[in-house]
């Protein structure tokens, strides 16, 4: 069984590994500890909806630099 100080240092390592800021690592932590489960998932989750429409953004951008690699591409043959 793995030790609860351990389950709570990697908890910890994992909000640092996805990017949270240490704000948003803070609460984690704290409703973690007080047991607030559903109040945690919430968080995580909407931690999830920022991730994700930054990738979007990141994607879009990947696009554009794609087109105008593409467009370059064409112009010179």
């Amino acid at each position: 069984m793995p030790d609860g100080n351990n389950e709570a240092q990697r908890f910890y390592q994992n909000l640092v590994d996805i990017g949270f800021e240490e704000e948003m690592i803070s609460r984690c932590v704290l409703l973690r500890e007080r047991g607030r489960r559903r109040e945690l998932l919430r968080t995580l989750q909407s931690g999830r909806r920022d991730l994700l429409n930054h990738i979007h953004a990141e994607q879009q951008k990947l696009d554009y630099l794609d087109y105008l690699v593409y467009r370059l591409s064409k112009e010179e043959k």
